[in-house]
C-alpha cells in the first residue's frame, strides 16, 4: 500500500508540473541607464526628473515566424502635475545610423499609468541592435534631457497553460478508487 500511495504522489507531481509553452522572439531592453529598475527584458522602468516611465515591448511572435515591425508602449507615472509628452520627438536609431520616428506628433499632458503606444517602420532583426531615444519629455515649459535605451531581439519560452485541473482530478479519482 505504501508503494501505491508513493506512486500516485510521484504521479501528482509530475502532472502538476505538466504545462503547455511556445518559442518565442521579442525585441528586448539590453541597457539603459544606471538609474533604471530592472534588467534587460522586454520591459524596463526609468525615472526621468520626478517622472516615472515605464518601456515595454509589444513585438512577441512565435519563433519560426517573421519578424514584425518594432512596436512599444510607454506607461507613465508622473510625480506632479504639468509633465507632457511629444511621441513624434522618439528616434529609433539604427547600428548604420539610419533613424525612425513614431507617427504621433504633438504635446500631450501626462496623467497617471497614461501609456502611449509607438509603432516604426522597422524591425529590431535577431542579429541588430538599436537605440531608442526617449526625447519629447517636458515638465511644464522645461524639455527633459533625452534618455537612450538599447534594444534587441531575443528568443524565449512562455509557459501557455498549466495543468493543475487535469493534475487535481487525476489525484481525486486515484485518491477515491484506492479506498
Amino acid at each position: 500500500m505504501a508503494i501505491a500511495r508513493f506512486v500516485l504522489l510521484v504521479a501528482a507531481v509530475a502532472l502538476s508540473s505538466a504545462c503547455a509553452t511556445t518559442r518565442y522572439t521579442q525585441s528586448r531592453i539590453e541597457t539603459a541607464p544606471p538609474e533604471a529598475k530592472g534588467r534587460r527584458g522586454e520591459a524596463v522602468s526609468l525615472k526621468i526628473e520626478g517622472l516615472e516611465v515605464r518601456v515595454e515591448s509589444l513585438d512577441r511572435t512565435p519563433r519560426g515566424q517573421g519578424i514584425p515591425k518594432l512596436a512599444l508602449r510607454l506607461v507613465f507615472d508622473p510625480g506632479a502635475l504639468g509633465y507632457s509628452f511629444d511621441p513624434g520627438q522618439v528616434v529609433l536609431r539604427g547600428a548604420d545610423g539610419r533613424e525612425w520616428r513614431a507617427a504621433a506628433r504633438g504635446y500631450r499632458p501626462l496623467y497617471p499609468k497614461a501609456h502611449v503606444d509607438l509603432a516604426f517602420d522597422t524591425a529590431v532583426g535577431p542579429e541588430g541592435r538599436m537605440d531608442l531615444v526617449l526625447d519629447g519629455l517636458a515638465r511644464g515649459a522645461t524639455r527633459l534631457e533625452p534618455v537612450t535605451v538599447r534594444l534587441s531581439r531575443h528568443s524565449g519560452t512562455s509557459i501557455d497553460r498549466l495543468y493543475w485541473l487535469e493534475a487535481i482530478g487525476y489525484v481525486l479519482s486515484a485518491a477515491a478508487y484506492a479506498r
